[in-house]
């Protein structure tokens, strides 16, 4: 459609009466279309990336000069500077994903954190394993898979878990059977069977084992999903907005996590997903919190759960760790043996295959009190007199008068289920 100028021109003239000047605009105008709002947004991200990237690429240089200077080729020290470059900035974006904070008006609910993992099983040189190959990962996959767990808030660790693997295992084997057997097994818990904990043949292996390795056969996805075990995911307090989260799992061995007669596999992560739960808190709640933190810290109690780990010299009759605890008592103790071979990592060895090695006395000294004020003096032979130790199970977890159980019967307990309370 045509306009004549002129007709405008009249129009407004004549709403004037008297005439006086109006608006005109140019023949041509820039429009809003997509690519300007595209524009607009990307503007601003790319002038940050050109900032932070030129001052990586300006300390690059500084350092090739430095490393020309003390004698190094320019060739080596281009080739070394840009890889260790590459690598800090790789680092800076996995901190930038792996961090997340309340938003707005939500808290975290760190109680209800779950992590959702899909992994498969190949050969070393990354082709899929067949029918022949028999492997099968350790029991609940989904947090044995992981050597260590830190918390950090606001860029300041809170907590440092290692030996984490064992701190789920501990968990998940002293759950109840009901457990065990329906939430667990989303997470790739499947009981071994007493006594045969350490095989990887199937037509001598254990149920829990030839479980595990019908689903991961043939390179199949194993799709798993469940509880973090952190000390800030066992209390109920919410954590409060603005403050940064991050979670930081560290991979355990493909020796410590795989089961097999042959070394020729590892783990493949495929997918890696954390859902944490956000809470909309109500505006006076935020107010009244914001006012409270004005005069003080914020404070979530918690009850803190430590691994260690003591190398004892084999062929010795009597061992005495000094110094195990330092600083206060722990509320309570679980211990566990296994062999050196099996905690370092190996196909062949079952890391939570907790053997007795015919222990025959145990006490803990603290100070001049003896814990329990009895020894125990268990004797793991024919006798099978073992009672205490495999009682201290439910007294000390409170499971006794509860009537809740733990899925180790009595003679299962020597056979590679021996932990003491």
């Amino acid at each position: 459609m045509h306009l004549d100028r002129r007709a405008c021109q009249d129009y407004y003239c004549s709403q004037l009466q008297n005439g006086g000047s109006y608006f005109q605009g140019v023949s041509h105008q820039r429009g809003y279309g997509m690519f300007s709002n595209l524009f607009r947004m990307i503007s601003p991200i790319a002038m940050k990336a050109g900032k932070y990237l030129g001052k990586h690429i300006l300390s690059t240089g500084s350092k090739v000069m430095s490393d020309v200077v003390s004698g190094t080729s320019l060739k080596d020290s281009t080739k070394a500077r840009l890889k260790e470059t590459s690598k800090n900035i790789k680092d800076d974006i996995l901190h930038k994903l792996q961090s997340g904070s309340g938003v707005g008006e939500s808290y975290l609910d760190l109680a209800h954190t779950l992590l959702h993992l899909q992994v498969k099983i190949t050969k070393k040189n990354g082709s899929n394993i067949a029918t022949p190959d028999v492997v099968a990962p350790v029991n609940y996959l989904l947090n044995t898979l992981f050597s260590e767990c830190s918390i950090t808030l606001n860029d300041k660790q809170v907590s440092s878990q290692a030996n984490y693997a064992y701190r789920c295992m501990f968990d998940a084997l002293l759950s109840p059977k009901a457990v065990q057997e329906s939430l667990l097994t989303a997470g790739l818990f499947f009981r071994d069977s007493p006594g045969k904990i350490d095989a990887t043949e199937i037509l001598n292996a254990g149920e829990g084992f030839k479980t595990r390795y019908n689903i991961c056969k043939d390179s199949k996805l194993m799709d798993m999903i469940g509880a973090l075990h952190f000390d800030l995911g066992n209390q109920s307090k919410y954590l409060i907005n603005s403050v940064n989260l991050r979670i930081k799992l560290e991979r355990n061995k493909d020796a410590f996590a795989l089961m097999s007669a042959s070394q020729d596999f590892k783990i493949v992560i495929q997918h890696a997903s954390l859902f944490v739960r956000k809470v909309k808190v109500a505006p006076s709640i935020l107010i009244a919190h914001e006012t409270a933190l004005s005069r003080g810290a914020i404070k979530m109690p918690l009850r803190r759960t430590e691994v260690k780990s003591f190398a004892l010299s084999s062929g010795m009759q009597s061992i005495t760790i000094p110094n195990a605890f330092i600083g206060q008592v722990p509320a309570r103790l679980i211990m566990g043996m296994v062999s050196n071979t099996a905690y370092n990592g190996d196909f062949s060895n079952n890391p939570f295959n907790f053997k007795h090695y015919d222990l025959s006395y145990l006490c803990l000294l603290d100070g001049n009190r003896m814990i329990p004020s009895k020894p125990y003096q268990p004797k793991f032979d024919t006798s099978n007199s073992y009672s205490r130790c495999y009682m201290s199970l439910f007294t000390d977890l409170g499971r006794y008068h509860k009537d809740q159980d733990i899925n180790i019967s009595y003679s299962e307990y020597k056979d590679g289920y021996t932990l003491l309370q």
